[in-house]
C-alpha cells in the first residue's frame, strides 16, 4: 500500500512539473512576443541609415550610432512639446483621482435612493464609442470658445471617467462598514469618514488609476490633433507625427523616428514600472465583494 502511495505522488509530482515546465515555455514564447517590438525599436535607433537599405534588413546596428537621439530630439521642439504633455498629464490625472475617488465613494458607501439604478446608468455610457461623440464635443467645445486650448483635453478628466468609477466603488466595497461605523461614533462626518478613514485604504485602486490615466493622455493623439492648433500648445503625441512629416519633406532618416519613439515612451515605461505593484494588487482587489 504504501509503495501504491508513493507511486501515486511521484506520478503526481511529475505531472506537476510538466504543467510547470509548459507554463513557463508559454509564458517565455509570450514575453517573447510582446517585447520583441520594443527591442527593435530601440536598436533600430541605434542604426544608421545605410543600415536600413541592407537587404536582407537586418536587426542588430552595424555600429551603434547615437546621433539619431540629438537629431531627432532637436529637428523637432521636443523640450516645448514634453512640457506642455507633463503640464496635460498631471492636471488630468489629479482629475480622475478625485472624480473619480469621490463617486466611488458616493456609490459604495451613501445610501440613496436610485443609486444602483444610477451606477448601471453611469456604466452603460462605457458602450457609446468615443467617435460618436466626437463631432458633437467639437462642437460644443467650439461654440464654448475652448479649441485650440488645453481645456477640452484637461476639464472632461474631473467628471468622473466610468472605468475609474468602477474600479474605485470595488475598491471600496471590500473595505468593512465598520470602519464607517467607528469613525461615525468618533464624530466623523461622510466627508471625514471618505477623506481620513478610507481614502488612505486605497493607495493600490489610486496608483491604477494614475498609471491608466498618464498613459491614456501620454498617447492620446486624436483628441489632442483635433482641439490644438498652435505649435507652441503641441504634446508629444504631436511631435512625433509633426517629426514623421518633417522627415518625409526631406531625406527619409528611419533612425530619427525610432529615436524619438523611444525617448518619447521613457516616462510611459517608468511610471509602469515603479507603480506595477500597486496596479496588480489593485486590479486584484477590485474583484472582491464586499459589505
Amino acid at each position: 500500500m504504501s509503495a501504491l502511495t508513493a507511486s501515486w505522488s511521484k506520478s503526481r509530482t511529475t505531472q506537476r512539473r510538466i504543467r510547470d515546465l509548459l507554463a513557463y515555455l508559454l509564458l517565455a514564447v509570450g514575453l517573447v512576443w510582446f517585447i520583441f517590438p520594443l527591442v527593435w525599436v530601440i536598436l533600430s535607433s541605434l542604426k544608421t541609415f545605410q543600415d536600413f537599405n541592407q537587404i536582407p534588413a537586418r536587426l542588430l546596428p552595424s555600429e551603434l550610432y547615437l546621433g539619431n537621439y540629438p537629431r531627432a530630439w532637436n529637428s523637432v521642439p521636443f523640450g516645448i512639446f514634453f512640457l506642455n504633455t507633463t503640464i496635460i498629464v498631471a492636471l488630468c490625472v489629479v482629475g480622475e483621482l478625485v472624480s473619480a475617488s469621490l463617486v466611488g465613494f458616493g456609490f459604495s458607501r451613501l445610501r440613496f435612493w436610485g443609486r444602483n439604478f444610477l451606477f448601471m446608468i453611469l456604466l452603460s455610457t462605457m458602450m457609446l464609442p468615443f467617435w460618436v461623440t466626437i463631432i458633437p464635443r467639437f462642437l460644443l467645445y467650439k461654440e464654448i470658445g475652448w479649441t485650440g486650448t488645453w481645456l477640452p483635453l484637461i476639464v472632461p478628466s474631473y467628471f468622473a471617467n466610468p472605468v475609474y468609477v468602477f474600479l474605485m466603488r470595488q475598491f471600496f466595497m471590500t473595505l468593512p462598514s465598520e470602519l464607517d461605523d467607528a469613525a461615525k461614533i468618533d464624530g466623523c462626518n461622510e466627508l471625514g469618514i471618505f477623506w481620513r478613514i478610507l481614502l488612505p485604504l486605497t493607495k493600490p485602486a489610486l496608483a491604477t488609476i494614475a498609471i491608466f490615466a498618464f498613459i491614456n493622455v501620454w498617447t492620446d493623439f486624436v483628441k489632442q490633433v483635433i482641439y490644438l492648433s498652435q505649435e507652441s500648445k503641441y504634446t508629444v503625441a504631436i511631435g512625433l507625427a509633426f517629426l514623421r512629416w518633417q522627415i518625409a519633406q526631406g531625406d527619409p532618416v528611419p533612425g530619427l523616428l525610432m529615436a524619438a519613439t523611444v525617448f518619447t515612451s521613457l516616462p510611459m515605461i517608468a511610471v509602469f514600472f515603479i507603480g506595477q505593484k500597486y496596479m496588480v494588487r489593485g486590479i486584484a482587489l477590485t474583484g472582491r465583494t464586499g459589505t
